[in-house]
């Protein structure tokens, strides 16, 4: 009976153990996510299971073209993903399908988005200059026809980002980092 006591005993510190790792990694370091939509099609699909890392954010490690997690502005139920295209201090620029930065420097550079299809034209209503403010984000979909994103709700407070997306573990056939 002894024995039996001192299994069960292991069993439990060792169940115990686990969940306060996968607990503490989980809240400081990494979580979860599933794709919900169409939005960053064609670099992610619906169903597709990636792997969020929380450290970036905290320490203002975000750059352009990181794929980030976060609540958008008037709703903080729901997760979005999208790209970081302008940074804090910048400029965005959409006119004529194509988007422009214009860097602290004033220096106009027109986006090399290599992760869409030489098809893709981003459009707004009209053409759109926005300003991104200190501790802001300019993000967009890939998929420019079907996002709401910074167009519709102006550039991103870095306090509603949740993480940056590294890891696609699902489909299996698609597992890798993601860039």
């Amino acid at each position: 009976m002894k024995s039996f006591l001192n299994l069960f005993s292991e069993m439990i510190e060792t169940f115990a153990i686990s969940l306060a790792i996968f607990l503490a990694v989980y809240a400081f370091l990494a979580f979860p996510e599933v794709v919900v939509g169409a939005s960053m099609e064609p670099t992610l699909y619906t169903g597709e299971r990636l792997l969020v890392e929380r450290l970036s954010p905290k320490f203002h490690r975000l750059k352009r073209g990181d794929i980030i997690i976060f609540n958008p502005p008037g709703n903080n139920n729901i997760d979005y993903v999208k790209r970081i295209i302008g940074l804090p201090g910048e400029k965005v620029e959409i006119k004529d399908c194509f988007v422009r930065v214009i860097l602290k420097t004033g220096e106009k550079v027109q986006l090399e988005e290599k992760y869409l299809p030489p098809s893709v034209c981003t459009k707004d209503v009209q053409s759109l200059v926005a300003d991104v403010p200190d501790k802001y984000y300019f993000v967009l979909g890939d998929n420019r026809l079907h996002s709401a994103d910074s167009r519709v709700f102006g550039p991103l407070s870095e306090g509603r980002i949740d993480g940056k997306v590294f890891l696609r573990f699902w489909p299996p056939t698609k597992i890798g980092p993601i860039s």
